[in-house]
């Protein structure tokens, strides 16, 4: 499980940095090229791949955020339509460097969210690049660079095979890298819908739907309120008002010996929601939790922060009844001195 994580990890890390990683990748083909080409003597493409990669160090180095790797990717995008329109011209179209263009096509349009619309006009420049491209062998005199298109043609079924694995890598990184995103943001989009944002417990929504596919036939809640919340909030003000909401989630989640889902109701109502346990046990967490609460939250005046707890039992299947008895509890204990747990046990306690 940790090792999945550490992955989720590294890949969201790589995914944050796919433009940075990007132009490393086009530096190192740039940087390989040269030196093929300088080994081969291939002196004119030799020049245009160092031409090119002094071109991505500076991109590189101007990359230092988002935004600027974005514009970075783009300027890269045209260096590629040229060299490939370059390469191209001294190979005749026979070392499919055309590949590099056809491939950019789709991809600039992941590497450039923030260009918005204007990246249908990035993909219809490399449309029209490429077609172009592929027409400049009608255009080159026979003898354009003779010599030298005579030396290379031998590598061409090298190069090309070369080109096009270049070309399919840097989509398919790129895909994972858009399927990744997606995952990430339908996640968070999941989390939000689900749970409350500031005290991050479920919320009511997450509640009836775990009800609705829930198989337990009995259930156990327990519906909390802070004690004078509205006091603390004129008093303290309201960013202490959440941090003791923040503060009282984090004691709910301390429970750790049975099956719940706590969910933040509203305002400063809580439910814990018991799967299949009995009413005496359910107490018996109600009452370890308001004796955490007033422990582990004081106030800024030393006073600590008390809940007034109603604790309800009753069939899954009729969960809205069993609320309603709790939220009766609830109403009894808040209006019978507060700081208190009503059950069936002691309503009779509560009752005026």
């Amino acid at each position: 499980m940790r090792e999945k994580i550490n992955n989720s990890t590294l890949f969201n890390k790589m995914g944050q940095n796919r433009n940075t990683i990007f132009l490393v990748m086009c530096l190192m083909v740039h940087v390989g090229y040269f030196s093929v080409f300088f080994i081969i003597d291939a002196i004119p493409l030799a020049i245009i791949n160092a031409i090119s990669s002094v071109f991505y160090i500076l991109f590189l180095l101007f990359s230092k955020d988002r935004e600027k790797s974005e514009k970075a990717t783009v300027s890269a995008y045209f260096e590629i339509i040229i060299f490939s329109t370059l390469c191209e011209l001294f190979t005749r179209n026979t070392f499919g460097f055309i590949y590099f263009v056809i491939g950019m096509v789709p991809v600039i349009f992941y590497l450039s969210p923030s260009f918005g619309n204007k990246r249908f006009l990035f993909q219809a420049i490399g449309v029209f690049s490429a077609l172009m491209i592929h027409h400049t062998k009608l255009l080159i005199p026979d003898s354009f660079f003779l010599s030298l298109y005579e030396e290379l043609l031998p590598y061409s079924r090298i190069f090309n095979f070369v080109n096009l694995l270049i070309t399919l890598f840097t989509i398919l990184y790129t895909s994972l890298f858009y399927e990744l995103e997606l995952d990430a943001i339908k996640n968070k989009l999941d989390y939000s819908s689900t749970h409350d944002p500031l005290t991050g417990l479920y919320n009511r929504r997450f509640l009836y739907d775990a009800i609705a596919k829930g198989k337990e036939s009995q259930i156990s809640i327990i519906l909390l309120d802070i004690d004078n919340f509205k006091k603390i909030n004129d008093k303290f003000g309201h960013d202490k008002g959440d941090e003791i909401l923040i503060q009282l989630s984090s004691c709910i989640q301390e429970e750790k010996e049975y099956s719940f889902h706590p969910v933040r109701w509203g305002g400063e109502e809580f439910i814990i929601y018991y799967k299949d346990l009995d009413i005496d046990s359910a107490y018996e967490c109600a009452r370890h939790l308001c004796q955490l609460i007033s422990e582990k939250i004081i106030l800024p005046d030393n006073t600590p922060v008390t809940v007034t707890a109603g604790l309800a039992y009753g069939k899954r299947t009729e969960f809205d009844s069993v609320l309603k008895k709790a939220d009766e509890y609830l109403y009894m204990g808040k209006n019978c001195g507060k700081n208190c747990i009503v059950w069936h046990q002691n309503e009779n306690e509560f009752k005026f």
